[in-house]
């Protein structure tokens, strides 16, 4: 069983649909099989900026989901790459409207990833979750191939490492052909390759076959 199991109410915060999978679908999947209850929050369809007139990613998240067995989602409409133009009290809000429940364990992006989404997405989180009386949330950090990696102001420190099993890295890489259109040929960083060799190079760094690495933000014992 996970060193998580056991902590059941699981919500993930993701700035673009993609991002979970990305950062944290092996351990997405492992917990859920273990019995968590996890709910997926996406905020922007992750392709707007772009105007190239491509459908956005809120389609996708529903077979996502059902791959990784995320139980409940919700997708938002927010402005793509240009979340910083939204008052933060907006995002706040948004995040309080779609909790039923403090969550056990909240999963979101790193503070010093490159993407702009990710950090004011990060920065909501620690704002609406800020230590009240009773509340116990944990908070972690995911790693983002082509966000994390491309800020050379910023190092991830990751502290935490969550194993996963074959069937696991299966379930990721069958959710990100998902989002085929997103991923890049090797090496870029963001390229079915490299995702396996991030979890691979994790796993050897403690002596395991596969993991996944957070950055542990919070968490009350």
């Amino acid at each position: 069983m996970s060193k998580l199991s056991g902590r059941n109410n699981i919500l993930v915060l993701a700035a673009h649909p993609d991002d979970e999978t990305l950062g944290c679908g092996a351990t997405l999947a492992k917990l859920a099989s273990e019995g968590s209850n996890i709910r997926l929050l996406t905020f922007t369809d992750g392709v707007g900026s772009r105007n190239t007139g491509e459908a956005g990613r809120n389609s996708k998240v529903e077979k996502v989901a059902d791959i990784l067995g995320i139980h409940q989602f919700s997708v938002g409409t927010f402005p793509d790459n240009a979340m910083d133009s939204v008052p933060l009290l907006s995002i706040c809000k948004h995040i309080e409207q779609h909790i039923e429940e403090e969550p056990d364990i909240i999963f979101t992006h790193f503070s010093g990833d490159l993407n702009i989404d990710h950090q004011i997405v990060t920065r909501a989180a620690l704002t609406v979750f800020r230590p009240q009386t009773g509340n116990k949330t944990a908070i972690y950090a995911y790693h983002v191939p082509s966000s994390t990696d491309y800020n050379p102001l910023t190092h991830f420190d990751a502290n935490t490492y969550h194993e996963v099993d074959q069937l696991h890295v299966d379930k990721k890489i069958e959710a990100l052909r998902v989002y085929d259109y997103e991923m890049r040929p090797y090496p870029h960083s963001r390229s079915y390759e490299n995702v396996i060799n991030l979890m691979k190079t994790w796993g050897s760094e403690v002596g395991l076959h596969y993991c996944e690495k957070f950055k542990l933000i919070r968490e009350i014992l």
